[in-house]
């Protein structure tokens, strides 16, 4: 496998990193790799970020990046991480309107404190961010899409255009997704994109294993 201590995993709502952030732990584990796996939600979490104000945003997670780090570094266990690189950060500075040149430096700020670890970016695509969310609505559910949208439509972004309603989440998305390519293409580690993964999950993993340099082993992975 690549050498590593943090795997990250980062992607539109609804691209499937809660499932492929458990599923790559499992896969190293079941290699023998000392691993622990962390989703968006879980309580613990290391990097525990999710009721930060976006004001003051980046002084406060560049030290629990830099505790993470130095734990990390002195331990055999690899991290898989879900949507703490970009999404419960810079997506919302995003909402907030903060400049583009601001996100991307503050991203820098996290890579560069990090590099310690040899990270490695796993990032889930979607062509089509209306069909995404669209599909998250089917999985998830009405009361769980009203729950998103009442939790973002009063950022900033929404309300100086006037969006209240799935059609903004996903004008947001769209624009968004140009601001995540900038940060990808920043990115200076080890990196992949997968494209679309739930029209073949299978293809997806395999594209992972041979990105991470781990056999595969249909008797015993899947």
């Amino acid at each position: 496998m690549l050498k590593t201590k943090l795997i990250l995993v980062e992607g539109l709502p609804g691209a499937g990193k809660s499932t492929t952030t458990e599923h790559l732990g499992i896969v190293l584990l079941r290699h023998g790799i000392e691993c622990r796996w962390y989703l968006e939600d879980d309580d613990p979490h290391p990097i525990a970020c999710l009721d930060f104000e976006i004001k003051g945003l980046p002084q406060k997670m560049i030290p629990l990046w830099s505790s993470f780090t130095e734990q990390a570094t002195q331990e055999s266990c690899v991290t898989v991480m879900e949507s703490r690189l970009w999404q419960n950060t810079a997506l919302f500075m995003y909402m907030s309107e903060w400049e583009a040149d601001d996100i991307l430096r503050f991203s820098q700020q996290v890579w560069q404190v990090l590099a310690p670890l040899s990270p490695i970016l796993v990032y889930l695509d979607q062509n089509d961010s209306e069909s995404a969310l669209c599909r998250l609505y089917t999985l998830r559910g009405k009361k769980w899409m009203q729950w998103a949208l009442k939790k973002t439509i009063s950022y900033p972004w929404f309300q100086s255009r006037g969006l209240s309603d799935f059609a903004g989440w996903v004008q947001f998305f769209e624009e968004w997704q140009r601001m995540v390519q900038a940060l990808y293409n920043d990115w200076p580690y080890r990196k992949i994109k997968i494209q679309n993964p739930h029209e073949d999950w299978e293809k997806a993993y395999q594209q992972m294993y041979s990105f991470l340099q781990i056999e595969h082993n249909p008797s015993g992975i899947l």
